[in-house]
């Protein structure tokens, strides 16, 4: 069998893909990742796969943690600041190594807001961008664009929108505002939701190694059906037992001020951005929790509340999330793979309330 390593494996998505891999019987996979207690989730795969220590940016280790493998998928996730030296680090391990293929994550944010019907999957991504995240990750692709040799190493740039769905920390963050009536809707949810349910992007990952061509090429990866962010949060209101209907609207025309708005533009800036993420890495863990519980307050036992906010914070990031004006096609990945999404949206929306049921959303005493 082929030898896929998965770099940045401990993390949500790497984390379901070597799941995945598991679960269907395939052994041997490699799951490498940058520190011993990012193995801690992979913990329970047993002698399934491989586990590799290895730093993003160092190319050396990577190429010796890759070595053997068909192919490599870059799911790496961590400060702006560390996305393009992580990228070429990879590709340039990748070459080393002699992989043959490369699928690497980057995010539909390249493109922003999406306000034009022109945006299409050979788009140059946006230089400009509020968010940090976005703009390295735009960087990252274009550094990609101009520098991959095809001939020595196949590279697929997936982008998919919102990772949606079982064990979704974006979906789970979601489930908790309206659960706490304190969610907002931009403009009543009219935007669109551009997202994927995290099955259907595994099997995207997957159908780049079983494809017998070549792979190289930037993907708009997506669900089928065009959701709105009011259909999307229709889908979980009754195990959150929410009225989506009293939900507050905000104006997607200017982001409401406030001190959270404030702060995610000063955090925007470059070098804060950067000096917040480098302290935070050298910061001990028990001083990061203890600040996390201030700022938090006491904690709260009840799940539910019974009394919407109307004035909410607005979060900056969710806010241009929800003001996507157009639904980015995935038809240039079904046509090149001979693919189809397995899952559809009122599929992937029953499989994500069960396993809310599960966490203990929905109790019969909450609503």
């Amino acid at each position: 069998m082929e030898v896929v390593s998965v770099i940045g494996a401990g993390g949500y998505l790497g984390c379901q893909l070597m799941e995945r891999f598991t679960l269907e019987g395939e052994r041997g996979h490699r799951a490498v990742v940058r520190a011993y207690r990012r193995m801690a989730g992979l913990a329970r795969f047993g002698n399934a796969i491989e586990v590799q220590i290895a730093d993003a940016e160092n190319t050396k280790a990577l190429a010796d943690a890759i070595g053997g493998s068909s192919m490599v998928v870059n799911v790496t996730t961590g400060p702006p600041s560390g996305i393009v030296p992580s990228t070429k680090s990879i590709y340039h391990a990748c070459i080393a190594a002699k992989v043959p293929r490369l699928v690497h994550m980057s995010s539909a944010v390249v493109y922003g807001d999406v306000e034009s019907y022109d945006i299409d999957d050979d788009t140059l991504p946006l230089k400009r961008h509020w968010m940090p995240y976005a703009r390295a990750k735009s960087a990252a692709e274009r550094w990609l664009n101009e520098n991959v040799d095809r001939d020595a190493c196949q590279v697929a740039v997936l982008r998919p929108g919102i990772i949606w769905g079982v064990r979704s920390p974006h979906t789970l963050s979601v489930v908790e505002s309206l659960a706490k009536k304190n969610a907002f809707l931009v403009d009543g949810g009219r935007g669109v939701f551009n997202g994927i349910y995290i099955d259907n992007l595994l099997d995207c990952i997957r159908a780049c190694r079983d494809e017998s061509i070549d792979i190289a090429g930037c993907f708009n990866v997506s669900d089928d059906e065009p959701v709105t962010w009011n259909c999307f949060y229709k889908g979980l209101s009754e195990i959150t037992c929410c009225d989506v209907a009293r939900i507050p609207s905000v104006s997607g025309e200017r982001l409401p001020l406030s001190f959270r708005s404030v702060v995610d533009r000063v955090q925007s800036i470059d070098i804060v951005n950067w000096a917040y993420h480098r302290l935070l890495v050298r910061l001990p863990d028990s001083i990061k929790a203890s600040l996390k519980s201030r700022i938090s307050g006491a904690y709260c036992y009840e799940r539910y509340a019974h009394q919407y906010i109307q004035n909410p914070t607005v979060d900056r990031e969710l806010w241009h999330l929800q003001r996507v004006r157009h639904r980015l096609s995935n038809d240039k990945f079904k046509r090149h793979f001979r693919f189809t999404m397995p899952v559809s949206f009122r599929e992937g929306m029953l499989r994500t309330n069960q396993w809310l049921q599960f966490l203990g959303y929905g109790a019969k005493h909450a609503c």
